[in-house]
């Protein structure tokens, strides 16, 4: 059961969920990665990306939430939609058959790192795919799928990451009651800052409310500041967005609890700053800082960044040690499993 029903139970049976992922994932102390660079201070890694044998990373605890609610709808194809080798259709291409629904993936061209390339060959082999060159077409080739599906008998939904209720950001307000959890039960020390990289803002905004309200329900007293390194554009990737997503979960889960001291407002909320230098010639290209930090931890044993996100968050992680007044954590939101071999189906 989700540490979001442990903490909330009154919200069982009243939000769309299932399990997919393997949770609490570990956290683990990762202290030797600023050793190898010279550095000082203690670092730690929540490691998101042992959340699923089959495919982890933070995209899986969105899909409990939305696969559970196509589910719930009577679906019978789900679409991802997003950029060309994005984790979000690799990861609703694998988990989608785990709970009956056939995948679909819509997708906008973009340059592609080798690790994307992998990733849309999985999409390719497992999927529907429809591909579009622009973003804005997202809207019309969501539409056009929909009545074409419509017509063959299959009732399709297109999932957004970018468009999201309150209820599907739930799986992240449990990352955040979960790391919260980890710290109350001596897992790991109490971090004085969590870095991680943001996109359209969810793991950010999702993660941001579950450590606040973890200190509401008194689970733990810790306050880390969100440090989110941006790897996509203004507007998705800014302060304003994950604010506002976060008092909009927290506003569900009160109303749904029947429990009005769970609506935290802004100011409520721990402290939280959306890092901008480190985004090179934008997403998804690699940045040299982000391929430095990438070697460094690989040779302190953590293989797990990719040059599109985790990387250039890892690059202000170690541009920045030094001041911390205690532990940093990294929270690993790319997948380590190794993915399908080509074929295997």
């Amino acid at each position: 059961m989700s540490v979001l029903f442990d903490c909330l139970p009154a919200l069982r049976g009243r939000v769309p969920w299932l399990s997919l992922g393997v949770f609490p994932t570990p956290v683990t102390d990762a202290t030797r990665v600023l050793s190898g660079a010279a550095l000082s201070g203690e670092l730690w890694l929540k490691r998101d990306d042992l959340s699923s044998p089959i495919y982890g990373g933070n995209k899986l605890r969105l899909l409990e939430h939305l696969l559970a609610e196509a589910q719930q709808n009577g679906k019978t194809r789900v679409y991802s939609s997003g950029a060309t080798g994005s984790n979000f259709a690799v990861a609703t291409a694998l988990h989608a058959p785990r709970a009956g629904l056939e995948p679909g993936a819509i997708c906008f061209s973009e340059p592609m790192t080798p690790e994307g390339e992998q990733s849309h060959r999985v999409v390719r082999e497992r999927a529907r795919l429809v591909e579009i060159s622009h973003w804005s077409l997202l809207p019309v080739a969501a539409e056009r799928v929909r009545r074409q599906d419509e017509q063959q008998g299959q009732r399709a939904q297109v999932l957004s990451q970018v468009s999201l209720s309150p209820e599907s950001l739930l799986g992240y307000v449990a990352a955040g009651l979960e790391l919260a959890q980890q710290v109350a039960h001596q897992q790991c020390p109490a971090p004085s800052r969590i870095v991680l990289p943001i996109g359209s803002a969810a793991t950010s905004a999702g993660i941001l409310a579950g450590l606040s309200l973890a200190r509401r329900l008194g689970i733990s007293s810790a306050a880390p500041t969100l440090s989110s390194v941006r790897i996509a554009a203004w507007p998705l990737s800014r302060r304003g967005r994950v604010l506002s997503l976060a008092v909009k979960a927290l506003a569900r889960v009160a109303q749904l609890c029947g429990d009005a001291s769970l609506g935290l407002a802004k100011r409520e909320l721990l402290p939280i700053s959306v890092v901008t230098d480190q985004l090179g010639r934008g997403y998804p290209h690699p940045t040299a800082a982000g391929t430095a930090a990438r070697a460094v931890f690989a040779s302190a044993g953590f293989s797990l960044l990719d040059d599109t996100y985790s990387a250039k968050a890892a690059a202000h992680l170690l541009a920045s040690m030094g001041g911390d007044a205690g532990p940093v954590l990294f929270w690993c939101t790319k997948s380590s499993v190794p993915l399908p071999a080509p074929g295997a189906v």
